[in-house]
């Protein structure tokens, strides 16, 4: 009977075979790393408004690399490295991570290491908009155009003196790379900035530095009216002037 062992073992080897064959893991995204350690991209803080100094330490607390920069200074973002991606991915927390350093133009002067949140995975826009919006607040609206993809979060701040401050921050990354474009953090109260920061992606050509004042559709429509004022007293003033002309031939 133990001749007949060896040859029992073989047999249930084969039968089972199949059943032991190795599954590649499951994925339920296509996200993949659009940037690439060692690639350098360069930003300017844009804007830069505080109505106090109390103003200023609360946005710095928020994005600590502000004490480091001033107006219209450019820095470098230098990628360090990244997470793996994992093939399953549940739930916001488990999104991976890039780590980047953040530098000074004008003197190399590093200003903050293991940056976490200013590149994101790319090739899979609809996975993170349905991943990030199982966890999001209210108050969160997904940015999502053939270049950018972002969030721009609306909210109300009420210190406890019986004041109402509103808040916006917005943050849009590109496609291409997954590179954070744009960031403003926008604080009002009253219809009166109390904090307006814009941090953002540099190309040549772009201004280093913007001012608040009045929104683009608010200068078109004051343009517009200007052209259209022009129009009407001109054609007034033809109007008057082919009337006198009228008269002056009446007269001959």
């Amino acid at each position: 009977m133990n001749s007949r062992l060896p040859l029992l073992i073989l047999i249930m080897t084969l039968f089972f075979a199949p059943m032991v064959v190795p599954v590649s893991a499951q994925t339920n995204h296509t996200l993949e790393w659009g940037a690439e350690v060692g690639e350098e991209f360069i930003y300017v803080l844009q804007r830069e408004y505080y109505s106090d100094f109390s103003s200023r330490v609360f946005i710095e607390g928020q994005l600590p690399f502000l004490a480091e920069i001033e107006l219209g200074q450019k820095v470098i973002l230098e990628v360090e490295s990244f997470d793996t991606i994992e093939n399953l991915i549940n739930e916001s927390t488990q999104l991976p991570r890039s780590y980047s350093n953040l530098n000074r133009i004008n003197d190399s002067t590093l200003i903050i290491a293991n940056l976490t949140s200013l590149i994101l995975p790319v090739g899979d826009w609809e996975f993170l908009t349905d991943i990030n919006n199982m966890t999001a607040p209210t108050g969160i609206t997904f940015v999502d155009t053939v270049d950018e993809w972002g969030t721009i979060g609306v909210g109300v701040i009420t210190p406890g003196d019986g004041s109402t401050i509103n808040v916006q921050v917005e943050m849009r990354y590109e496609k291409e790379n997954g590179t954070l474009n744009y960031l403003r953090h926008h604080y009002t109260t009253l219809g009166t900035d109390l904090i307006d920061v814009v941090f953002v992606r540099w190309y040549p050509g772009m201004p280093t530095v913007i001012g608040g004042g009045l929104e683009t559709t608010t200068i078109l429509i004051i343009i517009t009216s200007g052209v259209v004022g022009v129009i009407v007293a001109f054609l007034v003033y033809r109007g008057i002037k082919s009337r006198k002309t009228i008269v002056q031939r009446l007269g001959e």
